[in-house]
């Protein structure tokens, strides 16, 4: 995903379990930056109709998956 660019449908996958609804997203870190997870979630969250009271945000704590900007 480019800057300014919306997420394309490919990239978006919805889940169903037992009956409620879930999406999940993947955001990715760079060198340079967070990407989506600071620029984006806010303004795609809006665009389904969710705030970021509604959102769990997970963490494996995996160090592979942390960058020393978020330590």
């Amino acid at each position: 995903k480019k800057p300014g660019e919306s997420l394309s449908d490919r990239l978006v996958k919805g889940t169903q379990k037992f009956g409620g609804r879930s999406l999940m997203m993947w955001g990715c870190m760079g060198c340079d930056g967070v990407g989506i997870l600071e620029d984006e979630l806010q303004n795609s969250l809006q665009d389904w109709g969710k705030t970021v009271e509604n959102v769990v945000f997970q963490q494996d704590n995996d160090p592979k998956h942390t960058s020393k900007k978020a330590k």
